[in-house]
């Protein structure tokens, strides 16, 4: 059903609820997001590293394209998705703080021993595991900064957090390239799993658990729902499956997640191999315009995404599709363009649009999921997304190169990659049939009961 264009609907369909207790930007919520920022970063860097060291791992320990594809995806999304469900259950009944502090200081002594690798099936064992421990990094995340901030101050809050990911982009990546070629790939791995080692020790010492639910109230009652029973996950699931905005956001997502995955896993190896750009260079050129686009485009997406709302609630569900479109067409000029700049703009635009349309989507699923089950919900999504987009990027690259490369040789990745990123324009149309049935899903949700 169409709704009204109006600044007061827009107002109220951002925040999700009518009457919020005061919420936002304290001292120790500002603090507890520093912190999540920096989870969030450490959770890509550290997922993303394999693919940014494939060169020198190749040639060290003779691995191929398809099991790159593999470690890159099989291996590690299937355990990463599926340790979710269960460690969400967990932190939607139990202390978020402890949850994510634990799994960020077990996935990082993951990364430092996968440093100590000496075949394939080493790099699958570590890769395993870190997957276990990053399982409980994004979900309790989303939970917890839902309940830092009230839904009015959440499109910044949920900005900034992604804005990790440029973080990594930026100081992360350049770093990791640069030592990579003076000190090796093992260094990295090394250094990059005891900082975060110590930065999870410091995240259970000093962030405070916020009261659960405390902004999201029902629209008949006054109280907090941090002291509701929890539902079975049964009745989670069932709930979860019945909203249609949650399916549809969840396949367009996926669907962005092939393109964008697989840009990400192969883009080092695909400037390596035809452009003959190397590790170090493609790190310090792209890995500062990758941060400063993507930055750019999460702290600017909540403040654009609140000002076209004034107009009309469509630009929900209008911005991200744009995003996606944007994507598509960034990965065609980074693929098919012989200047380096030019190549460089392509990334620039791709980080920008993703890092914009990440925060955008979330703030859609915290509308239809209740409090209680948030944390489950978002793990759900991550399932879902992993398992349609995170496996199918990567792998299908990597088994189109082994493909391709009699007919292509080293061109053979760029052609890989074409049929990848031609997804993401692919996932538009799912996000505006999403946005037919939000208002209806996210009054469902703000009243929930088992």
């Amino acid at each position: 059903m169409p709704v009204e264009p109006n600044a007061k609907r827009a107002s109220e369909g951002l925040a999700g609820t009518g009457s919020l207790a005061p919420g936002g930007w304290t001292l120790g919520s500002i603090y507890a997001l520093g912190m999540l920022t920096l989870v969030y970063a450490f959770n890509y860097f550290d997922r993303l590293l394999i693919s940014l060291l494939f060169p020198f791992i190749q040639a060290d320990l003779g691995i191929s394209d398809t099991q790159l594809g593999l470690l890159t995806g099989v291996i590690f999304v299937l355990v990463y998705s599926f340790m979710g469900i269960p460690i969400a259950r967990i932190a939607d009944r139990k202390s978020r703080k402890i949850i994510i502090g634990l799994g960020f200081s077990f996935w990082s002594l993951m990364t430092v021993l996968t440093g100590f690798a000496q075949n394939f099936w080493h790099l699958a064992a570590t890769r395993f595991l870190t997957g276990v421990g990053e399982a409980a990094g994004t979900p309790s995340s989303t939970s917890m900064l839902s309940d830092l901030f009230n839904p009015l101050k959440r499109p910044i809050a949920f900005s900034i957090m992604v804005s990790g990911t440029s973080l990594s982009s930026l100081v992360l990546t350049p770093a990791a390239g640069w030592i990579a070629e003076i000190h090796g790939w093992r260094t990295v791995y090394w250094l990059a799993g005891g900082i975060g080692m110590v930065l999870g020790l410091l995240l259970l010492l000093t962030v405070k658990e916020p009261i659960r639910g405390q902004f999201d109230k029902r629209d008949d009652s006054d109280d907090a729902t941090d002291d509701l029973e929890k539902p079975s996950f049964r009745e989670s699931l069932a709930f979860m499956l019945s909203q249609r905005t949650f399916i549809f956001i969840t396949l367009s997502a996926s669907l962005l997640i092939i393109s964008f995955y697989a840009y990400t896993v192969w883009g080092t190896t695909f400037l390596l191999r035809v452009h003959q750009i190397s590790v170090g260079e493609s790190a310090s050129v792209l890995g500062p315009v990758r941060g400063i686009c993507g930055l750019a485009g999460g702290l600017t997406g909540g403040v654009v995404l609140a000002r076209l709302m004034r107009r009309d609630l469509r630009w929900q569900f209008w911005l991200p599709t744009i995003c996606f479109v944007v994507v598509g067409m960034a990965q065609y000029l980074f693929l098919y363009s012989s200047s380096l700049w030019v190549i460089a703009v392509g990334a620039g635009i791709d980080s920008f649009a993703v890092t914009m349309a990440v925060p955008l989507i979330s703030l859609l699923l915290v509308q239809v999921m209740p409090p209680q089950i948030r944390t489950f919900g978002m793990a759900f999504y991550l399932l879902a997304n992993s398992l349609l987009g995170d496996i199918m990027g990567p792998l299908a690259v990597g088994l189109l190169n082994d493909s391709f490369s009699s007919l292509w040789g080293d061109e053979a990745i760029r052609y890989s990659m074409s049929f990848t990123a031609a997804v993401a324009v692919v996932a538009g149309p799912f996000m505006l049939l999403a946005g037919r049935y939000l208002e209806a899903d996210a009054e469902t949700a703000r009243n929930w009961r088992r």
